[in-house]
């Protein structure tokens, strides 16, 4: 056998039925050792296309994918994806084509020494859990299967192989075989809680009369949905989550406010900024959370803080009295396995305030005196035609990101919202709603976009076509790069480079791919397009021409603490 063919045999011993990839000679041999024993094959329209579909792909499946792209600009084009998985935590294995070992050992001083070449490990270290290149049979033996294992292991995220195009067609005799290296393996690092320090937090918590639980990415991802339901009803807590922990707890709960920071609902942040007792769960607490203003979160309370990465806990942007690096899941059952009662009131009348509050929605409110469409009517009518349908949501990275955010509805095991959070990628939305599909071919998948997002990857509705996967396409065009353009407006009075965005005819280039396609541009026909759109059957596009003037409101801005937002220019 080949090196390749026994690499494609590691991917079937790790339940791999697929790879995505953008061909090109370097990786060519392990494309055709996949495709030897039947792995299926997802060949994309961009090295983008399907690293973002592979993200999807293993966020809603919870395992990693393995993503194949060739040398040189195949390595540069699946940056992005790589980056995304890195900051969002998402597990993933790149494997990049090499030119050959020989040219590699040689000639180190030059830019460049053979065609298509880049620094693939130099590149890619800075933002993979491990890099490595696959310079003789023991480095394929070792790392190739470790992967797996690392991409899974603590706080989850992405492994890079580079594969040296003479490695993958070396063939292997009997001998090579003696080689074989274990798979490394790792302590356990979950800390266990000191008995002293658990029983100050159960203490604290018990006599809290203004506690938040607040869910991020870690523990949506321990999924530990019901243990999160005791503990608020426990601790007779608020919850709020991260923008990334949405979907964690019931967004139509009666305790749920929203999600918190830049773009967060306002009742959330309040609820954070006035608390006496936060818990977070698998949160990294960072600027787009917390606000610049770090001394002024939750400044009359106490925060234990849990969390399965060291590093996160050890450079706390904000005060944390209690630190825990600890498993969600585990430390949920510890918590709620001793706490028994609750040692003082609670502040009802704050509670029902923030309820109150929360019934108000002053998140966006539609634009007086005007005939354009608002961005909340809009998802409004959406959400009513959805109903409780489970749903995985996609979006890209603009103002409809924290539109849809805001206001579609998400719930633990049935509506998930997939988005680019810390590496906040415009394109990020297509190719991840077709690796959706892919996960979840038995339920309609909806990506939410801007006009500038969409045009990221929009070659990448051929891919949708070819595959008429059930996904329905929202285009939310406000002829504005929206978010940056807020951004300039705030700051300078002016946004000349993003307030007057030329857009395309999208539903043209949707048909043109074979798509059926729509345009709404008046409210009166919002409501029976939405429902045409919503019950086509196949990919389908509708775009809904939004008010330019429409902001995301209210927001958090640099020198503004969690309990104070900004409310709206004035038009």
């Amino acid at each position: 056998m080949f090196v390749a063919d026994w690499v494609a045999e590691v991917f079937q011993n790790n339940a791999i039925d697929r790879i995505f990839l953008y061909p090109g000679g370097t990786i060519v041999p392990l494309i055709n050792a996949c495709l030897k024993i039947g792995i299926q094959v997802e060949c994309f329209k961009s090295e983008q296309g399907a690293g973002y579909a592979a993200l999807a792909y293993g966020r809603l499946t919870g395992k990693p994918q393995v993503v194949m792209v060739t040398s040189g600009p195949g390595v540069t084009n699946v940056l992005s994806c790589l980056a995304d998985a890195y900051y969002d935590s998402t597990p993933f294995i790149l494997i990049t084509g090499q030119i050959g070992t020989n040219d590699l050992k040689v000639r180190k001083s030059v830019r460049q020494r053979g065609f298509q070449e880049t620094p693939t490990v130099d590149l890619t270290s800075p933002i993979s859990k491990k890099a490595s290149c696959m310079m003789s049979p023991e480095d394929v033996f070792r790392d190739v299967p470790d992967a797996f294992r690392l991409a899974m292991a603590g706080r989850k995220g992405p492994v890079v192989i580079d594969f040296p195009m003479d490695m993958q067609r070396l063939e292997l005799h009997a001998d090579d075989f003696s080689k074989l290296v274990g798979r490394h393996r790792q302590d356990d690092k979950s800390a266990t809680v000191k008995p002293e320090i658990f029983a100050d937090i159960v203490d604290a918590a018990s006599k809290a009369r203004r506690p938040v639980l607040l869910l991020g990415q870690g523990a949506l991802q321990a999924a530990a949905y019901d243990r999160y339901i005791e503990l608020a009803n426990r601790l007779s807590a608020l919850v709020v989550t991260s923008f990334l922990g949405i979907g964690s707890f019931d967004t139509s709960d009666a305790k749920h406010l929203g999600y918190i920071g830049h773009t967060g609902h306002l009742v959330a942040n309040k609820a954070v900024s006035e608390c006496d007792f936060l818990l977070v769960l698998g949160s990294r607490l960072d600027v787009r959370q917390t606000g610049t203003v770090i001394d002024k979160f939750v400044p009359n309370g106490r925060v234990a803080w849990v969390n399965s990465d060291s590093t996160e806990l050890a450079n706390a942007r904000v005060d944390v009295e209690w630190k825990i690096e600890m498993d969600v899941s585990a430390f949920c059952e510890k918590l709620i396995a001793n706490y028994r009662e609750r040692a003082g009131d609670i502040d009802n009348e704050w509670h029902e305030s923030l309820l109150s509050l929360k019934r108000e929605r002053k998140d966006d409110p539609p634009l007086k005196g005007t005939t354009y469409m608002q961005p909340r009517p809009v998802l409004d009518a959406l959400q009513r035609v959805m109903g409780d349908l489970p749903v995985t949501v996609v979006t890209g990275v603009g103002c409809h990101q924290h539109w849809a955010a805001r206001h579609l509805s998400f719930r633990p095991n049935a509506c998930r919202l997939l988005t680019s959070g810390g590496h906040g990628t415009m394109g990020y939305d297509l190719p991840s709603a077709i690796g959706a599909a892919m996960a979840q071919p038995d339920r309609p998948i909806l990506c939410v976009v801007g006009d500038g997002s969409l045009l990221m990857n929009i070659q990448e509705l051929a891919s949708l076509k070819e595959r008429e996967l059930n996904v329905k396409i929202l285009v939310m065009n406000n002829s504005r790069l929206g978010l940056v353009s807020q951004f300039q407006q705030i700051t300078w009075n002016a946004d000349p480079t993003t307030g007057d965005f030329k857009a395309p005819n999208f539903p043209a280039i949707a048909r043109g791919f074979g798509l059926t396609a729509d345009r709404v541009e008046v409210a009166e026909e919002l409501e029976e397009k939405i429902k045409q759109f919503w019950n086509q059957p196949g990919p389908t596009l509708l775009e809904v021409r939004i008010d330019s003037d429409a902001d995301v409101v209210p927001m958090l801005l640099g020198g503004q603490h969690m309990g104070e937002m900004w409310m709206g220019r004035i038009l």
